[in-house]
């Protein structure tokens, strides 16, 4: 029953025309199951990887403005946990573990790009927020840094830098990567940490994009 309906709405014509059912262009029996037939770019996981790369070729370009208009279109096509819907049952965790992974890199990329174009301020709070719920992804402590040196707050950057480090060698014993203890020398320097990747980018203004590059 909720098959034939489906089969209705995907296809008005087709079970009006008294075609085979079994058939349907979009939805037809396969041995004891069905076929949900999905043509390319249908998909809004084809769309959302698309989206992701225009930004990530944009932002590679110099061109942030744009950059940050892909990563946002790319977001808005995946929200909330990747196949949340669905159990172990259904499908292997790790299929959800990837797009989840795909979907932080995009917010990071998306941060990037808000910062790179002056909107440090406005990120502060979400950047709070992903580093608690990610406390070893280390590349949002990074992010926090500069989106706190960027607008003077030198001390609490220094703060996040402390937290992040107890975190990271307190769950392997290790010290922070490279970028992070990058970050935390610039900003002991009083010179905003680098935004990695938005060296050149051209939608910044002049006045914002000196405040990110090293001097």
């Amino acid at each position: 029953m909720y098959v034939s309906g489906l089969r209705r709405v995907l296809d008005p014509g087709h079970s009006r025309d008294g075609r085979d059912a079994r058939r349907h262009p979009l939805l037809p029996t396969v041995g004891a199951g069905y076929l949900l037939r999905v043509g390319p770019g249908e998909l809004d996981l084809d769309e959302f990887r698309e989206q992701a790369a225009l930004g990530r070729s944009r932002l590679a370009a110099g061109d942030c403005r744009a950059a940050d208009h892909a990563f946002r279109r790319a977001l808005t096509l995946s929200r909330g946990t990747p196949l949340g819907d669905l159990t172990q049952a259904d499908l292997p965790g790790f299929y959800g573990d990837r797009l989840a992974e795909e979907q932080l890199a995009v917010v990071q990329d998306r941060i990037g790009a808000d910062i790179c174009q002056g909107r440090a301020r406005e990120v502060t709070g979400e950047l709070r927020e992903l580093c608690a719920r990610y406390p070893l992804r280390e590349a949002f402590h990074e992010q926090l840094m500069l989106a706190l040196a960027a607008t003077g707050r030198q001390t609490e950057a220094l703060e996040v830098y402390a937290e992040a480090r107890r975190t990271v060698v307190a769950a392997g014993g290790i010290e922070p990567g490279s970028a992070l203890q990058a970050a935390q020398q610039a900003v002991l320097r009083v010179r905003p940490p680098l935004n990695a990747g938005h060296e050149h980018c051209r939608s910044a203004s002049n006045d914002t994009q000196e405040r990110f590059l090293p001097r």
